[in-house]
């Protein structure tokens, strides 16, 4: 899926014309009378052109002054109309109006494949290819060095993403002023105005409102997980939601799905990098509490899950309110953690694995252009989806990496000064492209590893991958990885091209055979082949890892 930037308007509100899979709001006001505005319950009901069998019931949320918002997807083109109600506040009861919505080019909602359960699709129909990048405070006002984040940086960050490739970001709903801590004060700093929790804090969540409304108007291709509550610690067990009350928690939650629900590009992150498991039991019901509710609550059912730190097994698979499954890992660049998944038949994200400019020599891969589009290539012909870890810590628009002023290049957590360009996102735009020229879907495949191998015998993580749809296409990815330099340090066999053996002999026909070089997006067609055999193949270049593709020719 291409990202591009959007000239009209999908998010809309009062009377304005509204777009089919983008995002209308009404504006309501109310009678001030409220002790805590946040205790109070109003609904509006939207009722399509298609009748009351689609209508949607969402709780409008307070949001300063005397102002109410409410909002709704916008499913279908035509006349909607829209009804109030609220028992406890007579501005916001029995109000009601309508607008019309046109059809569009959107996509629409982020889905699990409706034909294959383990891959995403949007809800036009199409796959979609998740090339993910972290941005943890793009939705923020501050980084986590506690520096400002302005609109511009957000626009500017996510413009040189989508001309990258990437299509979606990963992001916290917020973060607090003195830059990033794992502690008690995060929770308050995200989501409380003080230290009763009774009233929420408006300045994180309206600054995330405004964001993923500007993605949602200039990018609307880009998906975006959103992660909705803080680490309280490392490895700690959960103290800070277990403290809240039933009241407390459901009003939080009440209000996060209200704002956040009707975007199309979101899909839900409870949290990130937590440990679950028989030593965490506060973790674990704090997460299927959320998860329930969203579950029940949410009118759209955006994909959920939660993340587990680094290393961590999954430990929610086989539940229903997990829709995917969300991992970290270390240098997986052959995917081997997908094979524990794959039996959930849920869409398998690798959300974290090592990141660039992070922890120096010492963790950061060497050669990260390379690094970075075989981890998803690897991953994408496994049947999952990867990420790319950037300077987490800020949000550094791709194009100014090299450029930024000192000051702005500082890593606090370890210390770590950089001035150099990033390089890790160099190539992955040919990814998406491949994909999107061709019109290949890959839900419409299945990895088949065994039919390939490495004509010089590489093996284990060096060696080819393969997914094919039926017998009738193959998709082939060889790292023609450096065996003395893997891992952290991997880089390609300089001297000679990759090469494999393809196993055909269940595929009957002759095939066109086309090669990419990943690393420029230049292809190459060679003979026709045949099935029914054995078939030896070598890329036309050395010293780059390739793309194979075998299609069968119709007579």
């Amino acid at each position: 899926m291409q990202a591009a930037e959007a000239s009209a308007r999908n998010f809309t509100d009062g009377t304005d014309v509204a777009v089919k899979f983008g995002v209308h709001e009404v504006t309501l006001a109310g009678d001030d009378a409220a002790a805590n505005p946040f205790d109070t319950v109003a609904t509006v009901t939207f009722m399509p052109p298609s009748g009351a069998a689609k209508a949607k019931t969402v709780n409008a949320f307070f949001d300063g002054g005397s102002t109410w918002r409410a909002r709704v997807y916008v499913s279908e083109p035509g006349e909607w109309k829209w009804s109030s109600r609220c028992a406890t506040d007579t501005g916001l009861h029995g109000k009601q109006g309508s607008f019309t919505a046109a059809d569009s080019k959107l996509r629409g909602r982020l889905l699990i494949h409706s034909k294959n359960p383990g891959q995403w699709m949007t809800e036009d129909g199409r796959w979609f290819l998740n090339l993910n990048d972290t941005a943890y405070f793009l939705l923020c006002a501050r980084d986590g060095s506690g520096a400002p984040v302005s609109d511009e940086q957000a626009r500017q960050y996510v413009r040189d993403d989508a001309a990258h490739g990437i299509t979606s970001l990963r992001c916290f709903l917020a973060s607090r002023r003195g830059g990033f801590a794992e502690s008690r004060e995060q929770w308050i700093a995200w989501h409380f105005a003080d230290g009763t929790r009774d009233q929420l804090r408006l300045e994180a969540t309206q600054c995330a409102d405004r964001r993923l409304r500007m993605l949602l108007d200039e990018f609307p291709d880009v998906a975006v997980q959103l992660i909705l509550f803080p680490l309280e610690g490392y490895a700690q067990d959960d103290h800070f939601w277990t403290a809240l009350s039933l009241v407390q928690r459901e009003r939080l939650l009440r209000n996060l799905v209200a704002r956040f629900a009707a975007y199309p590009q979101i899909f839900w992150l409870m949290t990130n990098d937590a440990h679950y498991g028989e030593k965490h039991p506060r973790n674990n019901a704090m997460v299927r509490e959320v998860g329930a509710y969203l579950q029940k609550h949410d009118p759209w059912q955006h994909p959920r899950s939660t993340g587990h730190a680094r290393r961590v097994p999954f430990y929610f698979g086989a539940e229903d309110w997990a829709t995917y499954i969300h991992i970290e890992h270390a240098h997986d660049l052959g995917a081997a953690e997908m094979e524990k998944y794959r039996a959930f038949a849920k869409p398998v994200f690798l959300g974290e694995d090592r990141y660039e400019q992070d922890h120096g020599p010492s963790r950061d891969p060497a050669h990260m252009d390379y690094w970075q589009r075989r981890l998803f290539w690897t991953w994408l012909l496994a049947g999952g989806s990867a990420n790319y870890g950037g300077r987490w810590w800020c949000v550094h628009p791709y194009s100014q990496t090299g450029k930024l002023p000192a000051t702005r290049a500082v890593k606090p957590i370890p210390k770590n000064p950089f001035t150099a360009p990033l390089t890790g996102l160099d190539s992955v735009a040919h990814i998406r492209d491949y994909f999107t020229r061709r019109g290949i879907e890959l839900s419409d495949f299945q990895p088949d590893d065994a039919l390939v191998k490495d004509a010089d015998d590489a093996a284990g993580v060096r060696a080819p991958r393969l997914a094919r749809r039926a017998q009738s296409e193959f998709l082939i990815y060889h790292p023609h990885a450096d065996p003395a330099l893997d891992d952290q340090h991997t880089r390609p066999i300089a001297d000679k091209a990759a090469a494999v053996i393809v196993d055909l002999s269940a595929a009957q026909g002759r095939f066109a055979v086309e090669w990419l070089r990943t690393d420029t997006g230049v292809t190459e067609s060679g003979k026709e082949v045949p099935g029914g055999t054995l078939l030896p193949l070598r890329a036309p270049w050395p010293g780059v890892d390739c793309v194979l593709r075998l299609s069968l020719l119709i007579d």
